[in-house]
């Protein structure tokens, strides 16, 4: 009987977005920051985190209005203007869709130092939460069976990356989905069709997606965490979050071959 021998195997990127957070390095937040991670990956608990808080969610996170938006990503909303403002009923319909994109997380500390607004330098070290989300698209076996797979990532990588539209502009949009098809000409009549049918499906997939990770992130996770400061009476001026939009996964996977 022949022997299986066990390789890794190359797999093309995943694409997603890279998020750090970062905390003053105190015993006392050692605690909060555990628990929300590790309860962060149960939907129904962040769920009920955030509509508990929902009423302050809405004024504290009032520069991304369209994030409690229960229809934006329905299909009958292509070419309609967005809201600019949610009743509570609204937003805590948004919350019901929520998924959770959370999967893991890394911690590291770094030895900082910063400025005041006289110029007065700080030593402080800090507690770094990085968190890798990645993307998994419910259409990937569609775009597999029609051979597909460069356009279905071309699409993803795109709509990730552009995060500099207007208010007004949604990514599925006419003149979005034009912009793409003129990047990307020539095209095979496959993939044209392809893009044709999903398009708008996937980009609101993204687009919903991205949403559920701001969710996590500022609804839930520095919202406990600024919670746990003000308990503790060691308020911080700012806390800060950095994001990269141009993260790609490639995952090494085992397999075993005769």
């Amino acid at each position: 009987m022949a022997q299986r021998k066990t390789v890794y195997l190359f797999t093309l990127p995943d694409h997603g977005f890279f998020a750090e957070i970062y905390f003053p390095r105190k015993s006392a937040h050692q605690g909060t920051i555990f628990r929300s991670l590790r309860r962060g990956y149960n939907d129904s608990e962040v769920r009920y985190y955030l509509s508990r808080n929902i009423s302050n969610l809405l004024e504290e996170l009032k520069e991304y209005p369209q994030l409690f938006d229960p229809h934006q990503y329905d299909e009958k909303m292509v070419g309609k203007k967005k809201k600019i403002s949610f009743a509570k009923e609204e937003a805590l319909e948004r919350i019901k869709l929520y998924a959770s994109p959370f999967k893991g997380w890394s911690l590291y500390q770094v030895d900082g130092v910063f400025f005041d607004k006289r110029g007065k330098a700080y030593e402080e070290a800090t507690q770094v939460v990085r968190i890798m989300f990645r993307f998994q698209s419910s259409y990937y076996n569609v775009a597999k069976e029609q051979n597909c797979l460069d356009i279905f990532r071309a699409i993803i990588l795109w709509a990730i990356t552009k995060q500099d539209l207007l208010d007004e502009h949604n990514l599925w949009d006419k003149r979005q989905y034009d912009e793409f098809l003129e990047r990307h000409k020539p095209w095979p009549k496959r993939k044209f069709a392809f893009t044709k049918k999903y398009f708008i499906r996937l980009t609101k997939e993204i687009q919903k997606w991205l949403d559920d990770c701001v969710l996590f992130i500022f609804g839930y996770l520095v919202r406990q965490f600024s919670e746990n400061v003000l308990c503790e009476n060691l308020p911080e001026e700012e806390i800060w979050v950095s994001s990269f939009f141009n993260l790609t996964v490639n995952v090494v996977k085992k397999a075993e071959l005769k």
